[in-house]
């Protein structure tokens, strides 16, 4: 009985863990994505590349 109630405190723990580091991860985002806005509104045209669990690649051309 006591395995088990760890197990589930541990679960509920390891999720909440997760939870924290996705949202700081997200503002982390977001913050590399406001200081590429501002670069971008400096040149004409860029390549901006983002390593997100697959390569992409997103290109602009004014």
């Amino acid at each position: 009985m006591e395995l088990s109630i760890a197990q589930k405190e541990c679960e509920v723990m390891s999720k909440h863990i997760l939870n924290q580091n996705s949202q700081l991860n997200l503002k982390r985002i977001q913050v590399q994505v406001k200081r590429v806005v501002a670069q971008v509104s400096q040149t004409d045209s860029f390549v901006l590349k983002l390593g997100i669990r697959e390569d992409l690649i997103l290109e602009w051309d004014s």
